[in-house]
């Protein structure tokens, strides 16, 4: 019932305001999508999945690669604080989601937190934004108070391997997550050690399985190699 009314919400939003590409300034999609279907195809899709190594990340799933046009999308919310660019990021993943049925065992998702000085700084979490509307579309609740990041740490871009699992070393915290099974929502993976340590979290919390939804991949290679170091795993 709550997504049959989120869903008339929608359609009267587009009615009364018809969407507008965020790429291209031409017509979004009906009812509120705010990306043309020309712009939609032009996202370079992921080439394969990643599995998620054992005791970590019970599966990984990232529908785009990290390219353009996809990465002007997650810079303008990330980094100029365009909101409306989550929610077309949120919708482009939840329905690629929906379709593969990946969240029909899932009881939560958990966004990937932001350290509270660098919350208050950017005035927002791009993470939350995405996963707000993952959330609301696949109907399932989203609790921003059961990971926290409790140790500030520089901006992972740019460093190397070793210094991302360095970086990253104790600066999640979780609770509630006792028997539940988790999904971690973030923009990009890069290496997935921040996806890694934030899954370890979850665990030492008591979570069953999580799981980690990425609106794009980069650096496939980087990622296997960090996943499996966190996890004890072989390369």
């Amino acid at each position: 019932m709550r997504q049959w009314v989120d869903r008339q919400i929608e359609r009267l939003g587009g009615l009364v305001l018809p969407p507008r590409c965020v790429l291209c300034g031409g017509l979004g999609q009906r009812p509120c999508l705010d990306l043309c279907r020309g712009c939609e195809a032009s996202l370079p899709p992921a080439s394969e999945w990643v599995p998620g190594p054992a005791g970590a990340l019970r599966r990984v799933y990232a529908p785009f690669t990290y390219a353009t046009p996809l990465d002007h999308l997650v810079h303008s919310l990330k980094y100029r604080g365009h909101l409306a660019t989550g929610r077309v990021l949120g919708t482009l993943l939840a329905d690629r989601l929906e379709v593969l049925d990946l969240h029909r065992d899932v009881d939560v998702i958990v966004p990937v937190p932001l350290h509270p000085a660098r919350l208050a700084a950017r005035g927002f979490n791009q993470s939350s934004e995405i996963a707000r509307h993952v959330g609301r579309r696949l109907r399932r609740p989203l609790d921003e108070r059961l990971a926290t990041r409790c140790r500030a740490t520089p901006p992972q871009v740019g460093l190397h391997l070793d210094e991302r699992l360095r970086n990253l070393a104790g600066a999640f915290v979780a609770a509630g997550v006792a028997g539940r099974r988790v999904a971690i929502v973030d923009d990009v993976t890069t290496t997935g050690s921040t996806l890694a340590a934030l899954a370890a979290a979850l665990h030492v919390a008591g979570a069953t399985t999580v799981d980690a939804w990425c609106v794009a991949l980069a650096r496939r290679r980087d990622f296997t190699a960090t996943a499996a170091t966190l996890c004890g795993e072989p390369r």
